[in-house]
């Protein structure tokens, strides 16, 4: 019945209809058989055109998803229009629509431009990086309020590793694809793709990782270092010595993780070693080596509950940013 009122509705069809009440007079008049039949068809054509106008749009209202792109940028790195269309034409290949970028604008009223948020000031201003956070979070909201949570978001995000822990917060669901950027090629691909609570179920096997422990005090604090990329964090850093307790965790990877691995898996381990210090130690600091994805996706998974502070590389030291406790949305 709604497809049959959309077709009634129909631009084309109504258009075919306003000239076949006017333009009938003018095919009597002249009168003949090759006038009508001219007229005839392009009233024909127009209808049919009117048909798949609305049994295109038909299939993408009813989608169960809708796939909306996300480009957040801190700091510099590749133009985020260049971004943002890279993402449109994953996704256009994953679902097997040309023009999404079109469809977005016609079907949903959203413009990609609003779905770019770009971060210029200190990442250790934390009120100006949480009004950064809460813009985003609106807008995620505001997406998911206005198709009735049949969203599933796909996030580029870059450059620095430290804010893409509060980032994560912003993003607690089932539905989201994660980006990484090949700095090499200046493309993003997909490596998380985040459709269950997998990401942060605790595991005991720590298969991609080798772990090094040094506890040599009864502090409660601890020291995580994430060594995820080819360039290692250097524990010895004025800020990281005073730590009497570090859990090393280093990529088995060598380096940075190939994009065929399960970055779900990887992502996994290191919550769920998190989740295992957090019962011991009051107080975890994370200094980190890692991509831009999985400090998104280890958002999602701590979210604000817990004591953990996140550093930033920078001056050959590791500078405190912010703390996720302190992450607050109201």
């Amino acid at each position: 019945m709604q497809l049959l009122k959309n077709l009634l509705d129909n631009q084309y069809i109504n258009i075919a209809g306003v000239l076949a009440i006017f333009l009938s007079p003018i095919a009597d008049a002249i009168g003949g058989k090759t006038a009508f039949w001219y007229l005839f068809g392009v009233l024909f054509l127009l209808f049919l055109f009117g048909i798949f106008d609305e049994l295109k749009k038909n299939k993408i209202m009813t989608q169960d998803t809708v796939h909306i792109p996300i480009v957040i940028k801190v700091d510099d790195g590749v133009d985020t229009k260049y971004v943002i269309n890279n993402l449109i034409e994953k996704i256009e290949d994953k679902i097997g629509l040309k023009n999404y970028e079109d469809i977005l604008k016609q079907y949903y009223s959203i413009d990609l431009d609003t779905l770019i948020f770009e971060y210029n000031g200190s990442i250790y201003e934390f009120d100006r990086l949480m009004s950064f956070s809460r813009i985003i979070k609106y807008k995620v909201h505001q997406i998911e309020k206005e198709l009735n949570g049949r969203v599933k978001f796909h996030i580029a995000y870059y450059k620095r590793p430290s804010v893409g822990f509060i980032l994560g917060t912003i993003f607690r669901t089932e539905a989201v694809t994660v980006y990484q950027n090949s700095d090499y090629e200046n493309r993003f691909y997909p490596v998380l793709d985040i459709n269950s609570r997998k990401y942060k179920e605790n595991t005991d096997v720590f298969a991609n990782y080798t772990i090094k422990k040094e506890l040599n005090s009864s502090e409660d604090s601890v020291l995580v270092v994430l060594n995820i990329a080819s360039h290692l964090v250097n524990t010895n850093a004025q800020n990281l010595k005073q730590y009497k307790n570090k859990i090393i965790m280093i990529s088995n990877s060598k380096g940075s993780i190939p994009y065929e691995s399960d970055w779900t898996e990887h992502s996994r381990e290191v919550y769920s070693m998190i989740n295992q210090l957090q019962i011991k130690y009051n107080k975890i600091t994370i200094a980190h080596s890692m991509p831009e994805s999985i400090a998104i996706t280890l958002g999602m998974a701590l979210e604000n509950y817990w004591d953990i502070t996140i550093t930033q590389y920078e001056n050959s030291d590791y500078k405190e940013v912010y703390n996720m406790k302190d992450i607050k949305y109201y």
